[in-house]
């Protein structure tokens, strides 16, 4: 980290290149917490420090991102993203090891690391200052940072992976809200399914009157079923208390009908 960086803006300032220049750092050169030790971060830190100083003397535009932990579809699992690696043991039924459940990740959606480089690349990005790992957004901040980020506890993505291989036998839609962890998840895992565990059959049940087979269930919002009638025949007969159901015919013509209780 701190070789390579000396030799890049060596080379500019020998061509008197005063470009804008973006320096991928890590979370872990802040050196607290549990990066307190790390050799990696040490590196990153002294890349770091080559590049605001080359600031400094040139004038030049720099931007020191310090990115946390990144994970998104496709990434390479069993290599240095345990997202990647839990995604792709569930979704293909492989072990998976969790020493502490209860450890928390601050983790960058490879989505949202693209919209800020774009940010970036206009010159709109956002920039802070850093105390420990802790954002201050600052608008004339030495450094740059991604505003999306989740913190989730290991324990948590697990859970969420195991909900999103049950779908299956389930049929539950996972609470998935627009922004969420759980979206981005839930599309990073997608990518990790074999494509014939995509497909599944669904319980039939069958009688004299026709068929009726749910297709999918959601926590808060019911269910979606097909329901298939024979002429003639006379489904229901049942009431709830509390309960809205739309009914879409898309097949023939069949009539909806309401009575009042005991008569």
């Amino acid at each position: 980290n701190f070789g390579f960086a000396g030799t890049l803006l060596d080379t500019l300032k020998k061509h008197h290149n005063t470009c804008p220049v973006m320096l991928s750092s890590s979370a872990q050169a802040s050196l607290t917490g549990r990066f307190g030790n790390s050799e990696y971060g040490r590196s990153k830190k002294a890349g770091e420090d080559l590049f605001l100083q080359y600031g400094k003397d040139t004038g030049a535009k720099v931007l020191v991102y310090r990115f946390p932990n990144l994970y998104g579809k496709w990434c390479r699992p069993n290599y240095n993203s345990a997202v990647a690696t839990f995604c792709n043991n569930i979704a293909n039924d492989l072990p998976i090891q969790v020493n502490d459940p209860r450890v928390e990740l601050e983790l960058l959606y490879i989505d949202d690391l693209v919209d800020e480089m774009i940010h970036a690349l206009k010159g709109e990005e956002y920039r802070c200052e850093f105390e420990g790992l802790d954002v201050h957004p600052l608008v004339d901040g030495r450094y740059c940072y991604c505003p999306v980020t989740h913190k989730v506890t290991l324990g948590e993505i697990v859970d969420l992976l195991h909900q999103f291989a049950e779908m299956p036998k389930t049929l539950m839609i996972p609470e998935i809200p627009a922004d969420s962890f759980a979206k981005r998840l839930y599309s990073t895992y997608l990518s990790y399914l074999p494509k014939e565990k995509a497909i599944f059959d669904l319980k039939m049940n069958v009688d004299q009157r026709g068929s009726f087979t749910e297709l999918v269930h959601t926590l808060n919002c019911g269910q979606v079923s097909i329901n298939i009638s024979k002429p003639g025949v006379t489904k229901g007969e049942h009431w709830h208390n509390t309960k809205w159901e739309q009914f879409i015919v898309v097949s023939g013509h069949g009539l909806i009908q309401l009575r009042k209780e005991g008569t």
